[in-house]
Order: C-alpha cells, then structure tokens, then sequence
C-alpha cells in the first residue's frame, strides 16, 4: 500500500513537473514572439526607381510604423516635389491617406529647401527650423503625435511598447538649449515604461561634440535609450554605443541603398538591415566593418550581432 502511494506520488510530482516546464516553455515562446514591426528609411528626395523597390517591400512586410529619416523630396520639379512622393506611395505601397497615418518624418534639409524653394547654399540661404516645419502640414503630423514642441519641431509619440523621439534637424545640429530641456521632460516622464528610440536627420547627431549636443547624450545615456538613428549620409551605419545602438539608414535611391526593420517582442528588437528587394539581407549578409545588418537587441542591454 505504502510503496503504491509512494509510486502515485511520484507520478504526480513528475506530471506537475511537466506542467511547470511546459507552462515555463510556453511562456518563454510568447516572450519571443514578434509583436508587431516599424522600418526606418530615408534620403530618396523625390521619386527613383530605389524609392519605389522599398516601398513595396514596405507594403508587403506590413509594419505598423513607418520612420522616414529625412529629405523625402527635394526642390527639383522633375522628381523631387511632393506630388513625385505621393504618386510612388500611391503606385507602390497603396493609399496615400492609409500610408501617412503610420509615416513620421525627421525633418531633413531637403524638407526645408522644398518648403522654401531654396537651392543649397552659397546659392540660396540656409533655412531655419520655421522652413521645415510647414512640411509637417503635408503629412499632418501635429494631429498624430503626443507632445510637439511647437518652438523647435522635435516631437514624441508612443506605439504599443515602446516611444519614439524625433528631434529636428538644426543647422550643423547645433542644438538649443530649449531642445534639451523639452527632451529632458519627455525622458523623464517615460523613464521606465517601455524602450525608447530617438531618431534626427543629421548624420553626424549622435557623435557628440558642441555642448548642447553632449547635454542631450548624457540624457540618452543617463534614461537608457535602446537605439538612435540617423540618416543624411547615404550610408548604412551600425554599432553598439554602451547600452545603445547607433544606426544611419542608408539612402531611399542615393548611396547604400538599403532600408532597416525592427521587429519588435516583448523584450527585445530584431533588427535587419535589407536591401530594396526586402528579402535579402544588405551586403549579402557579409560583415563589413560598421555594416553588420543583422542585429538582437535585448531592452536595455548592449546589441549582439546575430550572425
């Protein structure tokens, strides 16, 4: 009697021990389990054939966000205006009104050339932030975002886990001090409830060198921000900068042409730089110095290369 009491006891411990382990497995499944994506791209100014291969890749993954990094159109009537972009959103990913409630641009200087009808300089003045500004009515922008500051254009707003920053392009990103401390607000009434990403147009914002500048890197650092991207260079950029991950788009059309998803779980980003095709990893997948395009970023912990 004893030993069949003892042996019904060891059956019901190991089935509870299954239980648990399955339960613990399932559980660990759901956790990995891509919740939803956003892509980031930038640099096409205007209409090119580049432009037109990602935004269809773009319509087929499906994000729920897209991160345009900057210079969507440029001042050249012949491919540059916004009637160039909207017609390759229309021919190519679907309805222009369904794609901009998901678009949020970081304002490059192409926007504001574009707004102002202004060549580069020395042949035409350098605009300031008042320019590009107006373009946030081409896409309605103002109506879709949390916080915007009104004074200098950076704005926030949050998708499902994790918040998003988009901090405006100053001239040779000289920023304010104003800047700092709406950013400064925005981090610290965040801080703690989800990752954060920060994107500008600039490609050289996350190298800190004027004061204004190593201001906002301390806050980055100091509120854990997971990943910072940038644009404007035409190149794809990555690296791991402590904690965080630094990224440069590559270029709608006009360098390395490439655009990045992130796939998002309930602790980390899965991060792919693709090329226009949207199936095949950028540089066949080689590592090529700071071009690795493969990438596993738990929140809040250094990124790992992936392969």
């Amino acid at each position: 009697m004893y030993q069949e009491k003892l042996l019904l006891s060891n059956k019901l411990l190991f089935l509870l021990s299954f239980f648990l382990l399955f339960l613990f497995l399932s559980y660990s499944k759901a956790e990995d389990t891509i919740k939803w994506s956003f892509v980031a791209y930038s640099d096409n100014n205007g209409s090119n054939p580049s432009h037109r291969e990602i935004l269809t890749s773009i319509a087929k993954a499906k994000p729920e966000i897209i991160l345009h990094l900057g210079d969507a159109v440029d001042i050249s009537k012949e491919y540059g205006f916004m009637t160039s972009f909207k017609k390759d959103v229309e021919e190519c990913y679907g309805n222009f009104d369904d794609f901009v409630k998901i678009f949020y641009l970081a304002i490059g200087g192409h926007e504001e050339r574009y707004c102002n009808y202004l060549q580069y300089p020395p042949y035409g003045k350098e605009p300031d932030n008042a320019a590009g500004k107006k373009f946030y009515d081409e896409i309605n922008l103002k109506d879709r975002v949390t916080d915007f500051n009104d004074e200098y254009g950076d704005y926030y707003f949050r998708h499902k886990n994790v918040h998003f920053v988009i901090l405006y392009r100053s001239d040779e990103w000289q920023f304010q001090k104003g800047q700092v401390k709406w950013l400064k607000g925005i981090l610290e009434r965040i801080k703690g409830k989800g990752p954060i990403v920060v994107a500008g147009h600039s490609g050289g914002w996350f190298y800190p060198i004027e004061n204004n500048q190593k201001e906002i890197f301390k806050l980055l650092k100091k509120y854990n921000v997971d990943i910072i991207l940038a644009a404007d260079w035409h190149d794809y950029f990555a690296d791991v900068y402590g904690n965080t991950m630094r990224f440069r788009s590559g270029s709608a059309g006009w360098g390395d042409a490439a655009f990045i998803k992130f796939s998002v779980t309930d602790r980390e980003f899965i991060i792919i730089a693709l090329n226009p095709d949207g199936s095949t990893l950028f540089g066949e997948g080689l590592d090529i110095k700071d071009q690795h395009p493969y990438w596993i970023k738990e929140f809040g912990k250094p990124g790992k290369k992936a392969r």
